[in-house]
């Protein structure tokens, strides 16, 4: 054009940063109204953590830092219903910000959830109006027309990425933005198109790129266990075909650039299968793991002066300054801080019972939440209609939801629902699936009627949210006090609004149905005028889909009638859908299941919370890998064969079977000797003299540095292997509690190196455990458990009562029918001991614990592991199935000096005895490994 400047193509050989108004960063940050200032900055400083300590701690310019594959894996822990989707979506804009070329986003194994992603991602992280400018900034894949249409495409189409736009885009440094669906099909299908269309274009990039793959509910498809997957992969056999095709997105078989790098992240709230995988799966986590944090009223503030600090305090929780309405209402309150708010109800014998106390919850919950809107009602909105999306949500009250589970069946679910209505007073159960099967099925005016008839069982709940409000109020400071309609106005909006607007559902767990819950407007094409949204008031009744990503919102009842023989962990932690961010209305939620349930739920957040502390404590001060942990009566995951179970206590009987030579003078004797020089008495039973014993026990510390103080010529462990990773961990977590005063809490005698390989019954590992016990003392340390009774959580227990029952440990030498001791140091003190002629081979005891008669009465010995008993004057245990002895109780530490004639020198061995009440954890195993197993209580 005549008198215009001329158009001036500028290339850059390192492009320009983006200025901030249009950085993906700020675009997504400005579209994140819904959260306070606290919790937007709490985003922006772990996903600067998860890019820099996870995506960026190695660098594509320097290949020595990468494997052989180029490629790294890692970890992101967050919580049930959190936010970990806002860390997703925040990390790809950052990602893309500092020039990653593919964001890869793996959006779950059904067809809803994919949806769900999708929706979210292109309405936070790719906002704005689809227009020229958009479509050059990204190549999005599959386009809306296709990820959100209601006709089905063939999947060649729908990750069809076109050659001449994906070379444009990466020249351009544009990224290429991806959303796919977590099944072989799909991700076949992209990797096939990935490999046509973009492997070429960077191979001619002439620099390296980089491909981001975040995979959501990672725990979910992605795990590969080689002993139970017999699903067949075309090229690699008898593998799991969903972790393989994930990795082929960047590591085909065919082949991929030598200047492609790739980082793949797996998000769970449940890692625990992910950290127990074998590390033959291509997407085990090897390189990074990180902790999400969550609002709450306590633990180490955000750095919002610099969001960019790596290196600042960390937990798992952050101080949230607006209050109880943003916290994240999590296990830690729905099981622990809120307890005296009734928040969990134990279920009775009574399904039909059961049912009806629920349903009237969830009713009245969902009045005094309308009347404290003052907003039209779900019977009202039926048949409202409004000019714009805008008005339609801020003229309706926001969504009420009920779960109800019965169990994992899909038949039982049809079931459950027909029996809410035939509840409610609808005629017969095929009338009810009539209703269910038409999608309108809505509470019938009979159950008015029965309301009006006998309105007391309802008015209760009114009562009970009222002393739960209190409850709350008192232990979360919340200002000002909530306010309650008075019982004739609840009734009056149960009759006119909430009954008559509430809808039951079934959500179908048919993979490729897109049954969500619908919480958005939706327009009338003819009229052009908007309806409320569908589910304003909606009872859902589900199994195992609920447990995947799906989100109720307004939830605030939840009936859990199913029952396991084998409970899951991670499997049952998915389904509380009831966490979430539910402050506002905390004081009307309500979970019911069976004590025995709700004793799960609580030991499941338990040791959730104590990885998620390992993890951080992992982030800030390189502390072990977190051991996954489980319980006695519940398995950490069933996504693992073979997975084994490994205590921390060393049992309530254990004896050390390595001895010293007795061609050699036994160091050991001279710790005996020294112990004794101090006042000790003789112990004679049915009058004979059984041994010696001090007069003084020692205290727990006193008895580890006595054990620890044993040396042994063909034992001696060092500070790496087995124990030393062990205790490490434990001691992490302990630490992170509050600082030990004297570490370590594993002191073996080889302090370098490896060592001997670890025992069964090691003396330093049980020193070590002494240890534990007494520093658990001053803490709650959760994911322990309590020995002898563990189904009992350490962070529930009375930690004044814990210290008042502490155990001491009596020290006795148990006499033989030897010769007695004539040289060293045992010789010399103030009295004879007889020896004992256990068998040795090979350095091993053959024989420990002795003179065991369990028929003794009154006056005979019943056997060694009750010297002490006989020394006190205290009544023997009677009989039982556990070798515990009771909670409270003494200890003992039993020393046999054992020489046989022809030994030169006599030599020393030990048993320890172990009451009930310590602190116990239960580690779950990778199939195969070297553990120790012993018989439990």
């Amino acid at each position: 054009m005549p008198g215009s400047a001329p158009l001036v193509e500028h290339v850059y050989f390192n492009p320009p940063a983006p200025r901030q108004a249009d950085s993906w960063w700020a675009r997504y940050k400005a579209q994140l109204t819904g959260l306070t200032d606290t919790a937007r900055a709490s985003v922006e400083a772990d996903s600067r953590y998860i890019l820099q300590r996870g995506i960026l701690a190695a660098d594509t310019a320097k290949p020595e830092e990468w494997s052989s594959r180029r490629s790294r894996t890692g970890l992101v822990m967050g919580s049930v219903q959190s936010g970990k989707t806002a860390s997703m979506l925040g990390v790809s804009a950052l990602a893309i910000d500092y020039g990653l070329d593919i964001i890869v986003v793996l959006a779950g194994t059904r067809l809803s959830l994919w949806r769900q992603t999708y929706e979210r991602l292109i309405r936070q992280l790719d906002s704005g109006e689809e227009n020229a400018q958009k479509i050059k900034r990204r190549l999005l894949c599959p386009p809306p027309g296709i990820a959100l249409s209601e006709q089905t495409h063939p999947l060649t189409a729908t990750y069809r990425l076109p050659s001449a736009q994906v070379r444009q885009r990466l020249s351009q440094g544009k990224p290429l933005i991806i959303v796919a669906m977590k099944q072989t099909d799909h991700l076949h299908a992209l990797a096939a198109s990935l490999r046509t269309s973009v492997f070429s274009t960077v191979k001619e990039l002439g620099r390296t790129a980089h491909m981001l793959v975040l995979d959501d509910e990672a725990d979910d498809g992605s795990i590969l266990d080689a002993v139970v997957e017999s699903s067949q992969d075309p090229i690699y056999g008898k593998l799991k075909q969903i972790p393989r095709a994930i990795a082929n997105l960047w590591d085909p078989p065919q082949g991929s650039p030598d200047n492609l790098f790739s980082t793949y992240i797996a998000y769970t709230a449940t890692p625990q299968a992910n950290l127990l995988q074998e590390d033959h799966n291509p997407l085990a986590p090897r390189d990074f793991m990180i902790s999400l944090r969550t609002p709450l009223d306590m633990g180490h503030p955000i750095d919002t002066t610099d969001l960019g600090n790596l290196n600042a305090p960390r937990s798992s929780t952050y101080p949230e300054p607006v209050g109880i309405r943003s916290y994240y209402t999590g296990g830690e309150v729905f099981y622990r801080r809120a307890e005296a708010a009734n928040l969990c109800m134990p279920t009775t014998n009574s399904a039909q019972q059961d049912l009806a106390d629920a349903v009237r919850a969830f009713l009245v919950a969902g009045a005094i939440r309308l009347h404290r809107s003052d907003k039209l009602g779900p019977a009202s909105a039926l048949t409202a209609q409004f000019d714009t999306e805008q008005e339609a949500l801020a003229c309706v009250a926001p969504p009420h939801s009920m779960l109800y589970h019965p169990s994992a069946a899909i038949l039982d679910h049809f079931r459950g629902a027909e029996d809410v209505l035939l509840w409610a007073g609808v005629q017969d159960r095929a009338t009810a699936r009539n209703l269910l099967d038409a999608g309108d099925a809505r509470l019938p005016d009979t159950l008015v009627n029965d309301l009006q008839a006998d309105p007391t069982p309802w008015a209760q709940w009114l009562d009970k949210y009222i002393a739960s409000a209190g409850a709350i109020e008192g232990e979360f400071n919340v200002m000002p006090s909530k306010t309650f309609p008075d019982w004739q106005t609840i009734e009056t909006l149960l009759i006119d609004e909430v009954i008559p607007g509430t809808r039951v559902a079934v959500v179908n767990s048919d993979p490729n149905a897109d049954d969500r819950p619908a919480y958005a407007p939706s327009q009338d094409p003819g009229t052009g005028k908007w309806s409320a949204a569908r589910d304003l008031s909606t009872i859902f009744v589900s199994g195992n889909v609920m447990a995947r990503g799906l989100t109720l919102e307004g939830m605030t009842t939840a009936l859990f009638q199913r029952s396991s023989a084998n409970p899951l962990a991670d499997t049952q932690m998915q389904m509380q859908r009831w966490f979430g961010y539910r402050g506002s209305y905390i004081e009307l939620c309500r979970v019911f299941a069976s004590s025995d349930q709700l004793a799960l739920f609580r030991a499941y957040h338990d040791v959730d919370e104590a990885v998620r502390t390992a993890i951080t404590e992992r982030m800030v001060s390189g502390a072990p890998e977190p051991a996954v942990l489980q319980g006695l009566n519940f398995k950490a995951t069933g996504k693992i064969a073979g997975a084994g179970n490994l205590p921390l206590s060393p049992g309530a009987r254990p004896f050390i079977t390595v001895i010293n030579d007795g061609q050699q003078a036994d160091p050991n004797a001279d710790v005996v000797a020294e112990l004794f020089a101090r006042p000790s008495s003789d112990l004679t039973v049915a009058s004979v003299l059984r041994g010696r014993i001090l007069d003084v026990p020692l205290e727990l510390t006193e008895a580890a540095e006595l054990l620890d103080r044993l040396t042994f010529a063909g034992y001696q462990p060092g500070s790496e292997g087995f124990h030393a990773d062990f205790w490490s961990r434990i001691e992490a977590r302990a630490h992170a509690v509050a600082p030990l005063l004297d570490p370590p809490l594993y002191r073996p005698p080889t302090r370098h190196g490896e060592g001997d390989l670890s025992r069964r019954a090691c003396p330093y590992a049980i020193a070590a455990y002494l240890r534990l016990w007494s520093a658990s003392l001053t803490r709650s340390i959760m994911g322990l458990f309590v020995t002898g009774h563990p189904g009992d959580l350490w962070s529930y227990a009375d930690l004044g009562r814990k210290t008042a029952e502490q155990p001491r440990f009596w020290v006795g030498i148990r006499y033989g029918d030897g010769a007695s001791v004539s040289n060293g140091p045992l010789a010399r003190l103030p009295f004879n001991i007889r020896a004992t002629t256990k068998r040795v081979v090979g350095g091993e005891l053959q024989t420990t614990w002795g003179a065991s008669d369990p028929n003794a009465g009154p006056g005979q010995y019943r056997g060694d592991v009750y010297f002490d008993y006989y020394h006190r004057h205290a009544a023997v245990p009677s009989s039982s199935d556990t070798a515990w002895r009771p909670s409270g109780s003494d200890g003992q530490i039993l020393f046999y000096v054992n020489q046989h004639p022809g030994d030169l020198h006599p030599t020393v061995a030990v048993g320890v005895c172990l009451p009930a009440g310590g602190p116990e954890q239960f580690s779950a195993t990778r199939a195969g490994m070297t553990i120790f197993t012993r018989s439990l209580p």
